[in-house]
């Protein structure tokens, strides 16, 4: 048993590095998928590369083709979507995107999505709960010890990208861009440091000098100028955070502990108005050798400072993309806590899933509208590479402005069928 634990957390102790394998899989996996929500689901659909359920009937069909080429891979997910609420059918490419390594590093250029930080619900700065943006990322995929006295931070990962957000927005078209650092101490701890900023967009600079300013945290938010004229500012819009994890695989009861926070705003060159996002994660339960429980609690509310979390007086949009929020899901101003328990069954590679899911928002005004989502989910291989998979979502929503009763309730079933070549 206590073996078991050990090659569970191995990957979480040390970095190993795979052998290529050159291939190419025009088809690597094929999906159906159906939705079904008897009310407008967006409150209860989130983390999914912005895919927006319709009230009524929803499917999905898409196909996977993947490519590695030696020093070249590529990846390319092509959808196709319908909702009998507007009868109609769009064939979408969700991601795609292709890969260069060299030196050790890879350059990804393409439609991709992200998720920074040890958070499995949400995450504070970085997350899948938007559509996959198109990005220029490059990044160490195996870690490497740093030279001098840093090599004591243990190995080190690091990520840097940039994208052009989209153009129906306040400000249209800027730029996002951001970067996260990662070491590993000892074996059983992990330290991140990361940051992302907005900058540039129509009507406002977008020069080296503006992009330096955004990279060192110059002129972060001035209320003027030098010549004191406001509307000369080239602000931007920039986060900053770090999180740790603890993992313990001790013979009782192997766990992690891990914790996320984020400044909205900088102080005296310092983050200020903190964002924080905490969790537990018990890998077997008392003994139960295939059971695992989580539970995570998240805040973006800040006495006496109102919907100051993803907000910006310039970027007016806020920190989304495309309707979506880029970082947790729950958005401003707002406390989500989440449980969840599942039970693993390997010998045919499936699970079943319980989750619990509480968020309360607006928490500085007098109405808080709030939201209780209880969910069951089961997966399982059928054999000769088929899968299927399954879910039921029950949302309860209370004192939401949009809606005509004080209550509401939401029910949605979804159902997927997949084939790995």
């Amino acid at each position: 048993m206590v073996q078991s634990q050990k090659k569970r957390f191995r990957d979480e102790r040390s970095g190993t590095k795979h052998v290529n394998i050159e291939y190419i899989k025009p088809l690597d996996r094929v999906y159906v998928k159906y939705v079904y929500s008897d009310s407008d689901p967006q409150e209860i659909i989130y983390n999914n590369d912005g895919d927006d359920y319709k009230k009524g009937s929803n499917a999905r069909f898409g196909l996977i083709s993947r490519a590695d080429l030696g020093r070249t891979s590529f990846f390319i997910n092509s959808e196709g979507r319908y909702s009998d609420s507007d009868n109609e059918t769009d064939i979408i490419i969700k991601r795609a995107y292709g890969v260069l390594s060299f030196a050790g590093l890879e350059l990804e250029v393409g439609k991709d999505s992200q998720w920074w930080g040890p958070g499995r619900h949400g995450s504070i700065l970085l997350s899948n709960n938007p559509e996959p943006m198109n990005i220029i990322k490059i990044t160490n995929p195996h870690p490497v010890l740093l030279p001098w006295i840093f090599k004591y931070l243990g190995p080190f990962n690091f990520t840097v990208f940039a994208t052009e957000l989209e153009k129906d927005r306040v400000v249209p078209k800027p730029y996002l861009w951001g970067m996260r650092f990662n070491f590993k101490p000892i074996p059983y701890f992990e330290i991140g440091l990361q940051r992302t900023a907005l900058l540039g967009g129509e009507g406002r600079s977008e020069d080296l000098k503006t992009w330096w300013d955004s990279f060192t945290g110059m002129g972060e938010n001035p209320a003027v100028d030098i010549a004191g004229d406001p509307e000369n500012v080239e602000a931007g819009d920039q986060r900053v955070g770090c999180d740790i994890k603890l993992t313990l695989p001790l013979k009782w009861q192997p766990l992690q502990v891990y914790a996320e926070a984020a400044g909205e705003d900088e102080a005296g060159g310092l983050p200020t108005k903190w964002a924080y996002l905490g969790g537990i994660y018990l890998l077997r339960i008392l003994g139960l050798e295939r059971s695992d429980f989580r539970a995570e609690y998240a805040n973006t509310y800040l006495k006496g400072l109102p919907n100051v979390w993803y907000n910006h007086d310039i970027y007016r949009t806020g920190y989304t993309y495309k309707g979506r929020i880029i970082g947790h899901h729950m958005g401003t101003d707002s406390r989500d806590l989440f449980f969840e328990m599942s039970y693993r069954v390997p010998e045919i590679n499936g699970w079943i899933k319980l989750s619990y899911d509480k968020e309360k928002h607006n928490l500085s005004g007098s109405t808080n509208p709030t939201k209780v989502e209880s969910s069951v989910g089961v997966k399982f291989d059928v054999g000769g590479g088929v899968s299927m998979e399954g879910r039921y979502i029950s949302g309860r929503l209370k004192d939401y402005e949009d809606l005509s009763d004080k209550e509401s309730r939401i029910n949605l079933m979804s159902f997927e069928l997949s084939y790995n070549f």
